[in-house]
């Protein structure tokens, strides 16, 4: 006959006793993992620090033109190369001016096949080159091994000062050549003879940094313009009271300028008779007073005129050229806290820490 098995039987105090010891198994599992999480929030403050300043920022896009990118990373090692050659920078300028070059760069490598302007891998050879090894009469009897090493060595440490790396550079001298080829091609449009006037100029700058700034400078120009009134000799208020003191020094004379140089001053310079004076002219930053003591219909346009046409040529084509791309921006500095509100003044920062 089978024995009967025993019930195992767990006296009230046993479970109570097992019961406490899951408690303080829990408790002490609920210290350890608080542990944790404390260690890697711990951790996670100066690993967060580190990346919200030094990894996300370079890789933050400042520019886009259509596939094309740009990050931030990219303009403080190009600023910090133009420092590091000694190079004055205007932070206040030199940002937003490399993001004007590199976005008309990117525009002029897309549309400039449709105007002829090509470049091809050796003309960016030879600029480079050039560039690093100026051509003179001491190089013709070096043997061209020896010039090869010399120019490989040089051009290492050219990338290295300019914290670039070769693709950069080159990308760099090719939108540089393919900007002055299309500059040609359109300039071949411009006519050299056309209507031009001979003219004098006061500039007076309006920016000011406080009222009382602003109010000496709203009598400076009340001056002026008084005195213009009242016939006083145009070149001794130039002199006096112009702040282009390239042009002050010669009584404000600025020379023949063709139609469509001078922008908005256009309408204002052509609607004078020789011997006017114009009103105050307000520009963005300046004021201006015009005197045209010349004009002639059918001049030669000099040569350094010719080139601001050219230019001004190439800027009405990026105009037009823009509305063919897909083009985004975002830098920009101060307290307004959007997502585009810091680059700035990171950029700013990272400039300011170099060593001069």
């Amino acid at each position: 006959m089978a024995r009967q098995r025993r019930t195992a039987v767990i006296h009230p105090n046993q479970r109570r006793q097992r019961s406490k010891q899951q408690r303080e198994q829990g408790k002490q599992r609920a210290i350890i993992i608080a542990g944790f999480v404390a260690i890697l929030m711990i951790l996670a403050i100066p690993a967060y620090g580190y990346w919200s300043n030094f990894v996300a920022p370079p890789r933050s896009v400042v520019l886009q033109v259509d596939d094309t990118k740009y990050t931030l990373g990219f303009m403080s090692k190009y600023l910090k190369g133009l420092l590091a050659f000694g190079g004055q920078i205007d932070l206040s300028i030199e940002p937003f001016r490399l993001m004007q070059v590199l976005e008309e760069n990117a525009v002029i490598k897309s549309g400039a096949l449709s105007k002829g302007a090509t470049v091809d891998s050796s003309e960016i050879d030879e600029e480079v080159r050039n560039g690093i090894i100026v051509s003179s009469s001491e190089l013709a009897d070096v043997p061209p091994e020896q010039l090869e090493r010399e120019f490989q060595e040089k051009y290492k440490q050219y990338l290295n000062t300019v914290n670039l790396s070769q693709s950069e550079h080159r990308d760099l001298v090719e939108g540089s050549l393919l900007r002055e080829k299309l500059t040609e091609i359109l300039g071949e449009e411009i006519p050299t003879i056309a209507k031009q006037a001979n003219m004098s100029w006061i500039v007076i700058s309006t920016q000011s940094e406080d009222e009382d700034q602003s109010l000496l400078i709203s009598r400076r120009i009340q001056e002026v313009s008084n005195r213009i009134q009242q016939g006083d000799d145009f070149a001794d208020l130039a002199e006096e009271f112009s702040d282009d003191r390239a042009t002050a020094v010669n009584g404000g004379e600025y020379g023949w300028v063709p139609e469509n140089t001078l922008g908005f001053l256009d309408e204002t310079i052509f609607s004078l008779e020789p011997g006017e004076t114009s009103e105050a002219v307000n520009g963005e930053s300046f004021i201006y007073f015009i005197k045209v003591t010349e004009v002639e219909d059918d001049r030669i346009i000099e040569p350094e005129m010719l080139a601001r046409l050219k230019e001004t040529t190439l800027q009405q084509w990026l105009a037009l050229e823009r509305g063919n791309h897909r083009i985004s921006t975002c830098f920009g500095g101060g307290s307004a806290g959007g997502s585009c509100d810091w680059q700035y003044d990171w950029l700013v920062k990272q400039l300011r820490e170099v060593p001069q």
